[in-house]
């Protein structure tokens, strides 16, 4: 058994208030966890909410560095105890640049410690050993997306089932292939659903996707797949509960969702 649970749906800024209590206002963080194997998918502040297991291996996995995937990093309390090793990576970059990029933010002038040298058990490690790692608990495959400073797609295939992560994308007609192939089979795919279709011409560049062609692209791929799910997350910050409530009534097919925070998805 596979359990999928959503500790940040927003993107770019957290909010909060009684308009978004439904939803959350946490910024991009979910988890997958198994009896042997706990992933942590980008750490926004909805890392907050995340309890570290306490047995078997823990693995944090960035997309990217935009702040609103690493601001929570600092703020989870079981991150400062130092008995448990905790493997930290990225299809980004290298280890080294890894340690670097989240030393700048949470360092210097931008913070009052130097929180990644107080934290001695953190394991930095590139993307491509994890699946060596953990042979035979983890299968780990990566892919480029379309985001501004980049974005990596992830597809961690265990437990007899395979969750794809296809955030922060600006979703383009020619990555349909691509995209389809890296999801094949998948039991679980994430979307960026930042905008709407109608939202996006003043917003091309900005490295995020339609609900509409989330749900488009679902559709084109569900008679491959089987009992397969799309939750679309990285909401706008500004979009209230009962817009997305609406939205869903109007837009969302059968196989889609809106995550909604400390939703638990179980495969």
């Amino acid at each position: 058994m596979i359990r999928v649970t959503f500790h940040g749906v927003r993107g770019s800024v957290p909010v909060s208030g009684a308009d978004f209590s439904a939803f959350g206002g946490h910024t991009t963080c979910f988890e997958i966890s198994t009896p042997d194997v706990q992933i942590i998918v980008d750490a926004g502040s909805g890392f907050q909410n995340v309890k570290i297991a306490e047995t078997g291996p823990v693995i944090i996995a960035f997309t990217h560095f935009h702040h609103d995937h690493i601001q929570g990093l600092a703020f989870n309390g079981d991150l400062l105890r130092q008995d448990r090793e905790i493997f930290v990576t990225s299809a980004l970059c290298g280890p080294e640049i890894l340690k670097k990029n989240l030393q700048d933010y949470f360092h210097g002038a931008y913070f009052p410690i130097d929180l990644i040298a107080i934290k001695h058990h953190l394991n930095f490690v590139d993307f491509d050993e994890i699946s060596k790692i953990f042979r035979g608990i983890l299968d780990s495959k990566t892919m480029p997306l379309n985001h501004p400073g980049g974005c990596a797609a992830y597809r961690f295939e265990l437990a007899g089932a395979h969750i794809a992560t296809l955030f922060d994308n600006e979703f383009e007609r020619d990555q349909r292939g691509e995209l389809q192939d890296f999801v094949a089979g998948a039991s679980l795919i994430v979307w960026d659903g930042m905008f709407l279709e109608e939202e996006l011409p003043m917003r091309r560049g900005w490295g995020h996707s339609s609900i509409e062609d989330g749900v488009d692209f679902f559709s084109s791929i569900r008679k491959n797949t089987e009992g397969s799910k799309l939750a679309i997350m990285h909401h706008a910050p500004s979009r209230t509960d009962e817009q997305l409530n609406v939205l869903a009534k109007r837009l969302l097919a059968p196989g889609t969702f809106f995550a909604k925070e400390t939703q638990n998805v179980i495969i």
